[in-house]
């Protein structure tokens, strides 16, 4: 006869393994059903509402798995990372004898923070490394942690705070939105791999854009030139165009231009205006003010060149050239504080093409051809920190700027079509006389 199974447990007698496998059994069984059941509303919640499941489970989980992993393998990336020392350390054990046994030292993980796209770590360095030594292993943490780029900040005295971008927010092609707001000092011209706006600061400041053909700078020059639109119908922009091939490219937008030069002798000629205009408020600042503040009388006026090489290398008279040359070299170096700035875009970045370069105060690096070019655009060692020669070519207006810090950012311009630039320009630009200036 079976024993009562609800009948209490004498202490006395010792605990039946078969006891132990119906419980270990009912255990699992209730897991998996608890296991199915979650699964089961979590499958339904990403079918039937995938912005929510996104937004208040899967985010917040992944999040959490991110702070969790960087606290379980921190010791061995540092390891593997070569950012850990070792010792050998000899003791006694319990009977006597001599043990050897090896003690790490590893930088050490002070905290994690986490945002909907990055993973933030504050790390100090142990001793006998210093916080370069931390800077250098950052492309190999970025690697290890399967993060799609990299930045690091020193925030204290030997710490150091390591930024992991987990969520890239540049995979899809995203439309311009034209603007409404007057705005002369920058304009909005994509989006930060973060997901942040893209803004560009132009005042104050000359801007080259490199990349190969195909590489988006069209979007980028779009995004500068009706970026502006308002202010230019407002009266507190001019914009000045150089295209020297047959004008193609800025026809479609050319009511936003007051002047655009299409020929060789024309863009010398610009240039040389744009130099007198420079001289007469450089004459009537002197004294009395040190920066250019943009009004209806006095203008922000944006010289934007669509192939520079055209201008500093390829052009067939040699007079020009050097004339246009110099002109530009001037500009450029005296332009800034009168409210006259420079956007130029260019392919080929080597020295005999845009010997000026270093004239240029700040740098858009687009899709380029190899590791030199980047070098050439964004500087020595900005290969590893920008490597724009490995930007995948279907992901055109993808590239890196270099920010106020120093330190680069991924980025990507909005999408101008040509019918919305169109419309951009009839809805801000003015009427042209048949000259090419436009009429006030």
């Amino acid at each position: 006869m079976n024993p009562d199974p609800y009948a209490q447990l004498d202490p006395d007698i010792p605990i039946r393994l078969d006891h132990i496998v119906n419980f270990l059994t009912t255990l699992e069984l209730w897991a998996v059903i608890i296991v199915g059941v979650s699964a089961a509303v979590l499958l339904y919640w990403r079918l039937h509402s995938p912005e929510t499941f996104e937004e208040r489970f899967a985010t917040p989980a992944a999040l959490l798995s991110w702070r969790l992993r960087a606290y379980i393998t921190w010791h061995r990336l540092c390891r593997r990372c070569s950012l850990s020392a070792s010792e050998q350390v000899t003791h006694r054990d319990k009977e006597g004898r001599q043990v050897t046994s090896t003690r790490w030292f590893h930088p050490k993980l002070l905290g994690t923070e986490v945002s909907q796209t990055t993973l933030r770590l504050t790390v100090r360095t142990r001793t006998g490394q210093t916080v370069e030594d931390l800077e250098r292993a950052v492309p190999a943490i970025r690697d290890a942690a399967r993060a799609h780029s990299a930045r690091a900040v020193v925030v204290s005295p030997g710490t150091l705070r390591i930024e992991l971008v987990k969520r890239e927010q540049l995979s899809t092609v995203r439309h311009a939105v034209p603007p409404t707001a007057v705005a002369t000092s920058r304009v909005t011209i994509g989006r930060r791999e973060d997901g942040s706006a893209w803004i560009l600061p132009l005042i104050g400041l000359h801007t080259l854009t490199v990349g190969c053909s195909g590489a988006g700078k069209g979007s980028v020059f779009w995004g500068i030139a009706c970026g502006l639109g308002p202010a230019v119908a407002g009266g507190f922009v001019h914009l000045i165009g150089i295209d020297l091939k047959y004008g193609i490219e800025l026809s479609i937008g050319a009511g936003l231009f007051t002047k655009i030069a299409t020929t060789e002798a024309d863009a010398v000629a610009t240039l040389a205006g744009l130099e007198k205009l420079m001289d007469k408020r450089g004459n009537e600042m002197a004294g009395h003010s040190r920066e250019h503040h943009p009004t209806k009388a006095s203008p922000l006026v944006v010289l934007l060149i669509d192939e520079l090489a055209g201008v500093t290398a390829y052009m067939s008279d040699a007079t020009l050239r050097k004339e246009a040359a110099a002109s530009l070299s001037r500009i450029l170096t005296k332009g800034r504080a009168l409210g006259i700035v420079v956007a130029a875009f260019l392919q080929d970045p080597r020295k005999e093409i845009l010997p000026m370069r270093g004239l240029f105060t700040q740098t858009i690096a687009l899709r380029l051809r190899s590791r030199e070019e980047v070098m050439m655009v964004l500087g020595d060692g900005m290969a590893d920190k920008a490597p724009a020669h490995r930007i995948s070519p279907d992901r055109p207006g993808t590239g890196y700027v270099i920010t106020e810090d120093g330190h680069a950012t991924k980025v990507r311009s909005d999408f101008w079509s040509d019918n919305q630039i169109r419309s951009t320009a009839r809805q801000y630009g003015r009427l042209r006389t048949a000259g090419g200036q436009r009429s006030e």
